[in-house]
């Protein structure tokens, strides 16, 4: 291991020490040991979770009729199987690596599996994943941005993204960077320009914690400049994307 000299040394403080551990797993682990991935504290958890993962990829491959069965596409599986030995800690992550792991073999799917989807998964986090689940039962959410406007038009957007599926609406910022980063890998658009039905739809916003931060910084605006008056929620769309449509198909 003389590639980390620096973290081995027995004179080295702790901290250097941990980091040492942990970038020495996880050079074993691209070498072939796939079980011990962070530290010992952690390898009971990452080889119960890891033989879960081998598990749900047994099962999902072994219940594809064989009339169905065909060949892999390398240019997924490879990449699916390489990459998933660094997210298995995460059930939906490791869930959707062996769905997608199992499609490439099952001809009534692979049509759909897209080598995009490893990358994708990769820059998943698991509340990004959860809000996807939302996207299975409908293509759209109602969306709203809320603005602070002065008396010329002018507005400062202080939060967008806010959809009412939010199982914890406290984390409203949590869930709407998660909505940008689902915009960013192509599974979801975002559009204030068109809106969702009847206003109805956009009166949760009523009693949201936004309320409390958008207030706050109404106020703050209005010192700076007292042209900023009131606030606008701005009514729009959260509509999954044709790729989300086979990546939800294929993982979810």
């Amino acid at each position: 291991m003389g590639i980390l000299p620096k973290f081995i040394d027995n004179a080295a403080s702790k901290p250097a020490q941990a980091v040492g551990d942990t970038l020495t797993d996880l050079w074993n682990l691209g070498i072939g040991n796939h079980v011990s991935l962070w530290s010992k504290k952690q390898e009971l958890r990452h080889k119960h979770n890891f033989e879960d993962y081998v598990y749900k990829v047994q099962n999902k491959t072994q219940d594809i009729p064989e009339e169905f069965l065909k060949e892999p596409e390398l240019n997924i599986i490879g990449p699916a199987i390489e990459a998933s030995k660094f997210y298995i800690d995460s059930e939906q992550l490791r869930e959707m690596f062996a769905n997608l792991i199992s499609s490439t073999i099952d001809s009534r799917k692979f049509s759909k599996a897209h080598p995009s989807f490893v990358e994708i998964i990769k820059q998943l986090s698991p509340l990004d994943a959860s809000i996807l689940v939302n996207f299975k039962q409908s293509n759209q959410f109602p969306a709203i941005r809320v603005d602070a406007s002065n008396v010329e038009g002018n507005y400062v957007v202080i939060q967008q993204h806010i959809l009412d599926f939010n199982e914890d609406k406290v984390k409203y910022k949590a869930y709407a960077s998660s909505i940008s980063n689902l915009q960013r890998v192509g599974l979801l658009a975002v559009d204030y320009s068109v809106r969702y039905g009847e206003l109805e739809y956009y009166d949760y916003i009523s009693s949201h914690p936004v309320l409390e931060e958008a207030n706050k910084m109404l106020i703050e605006l209005r010192d700076i400049d007292p042209k900023f008056t009131k606030l606008d929620f701005k009514k729009g769309i959260c509509t999954k994307t044709p790729l989300c449509e086979d990546f939800i198909e294929i993982c979810l």
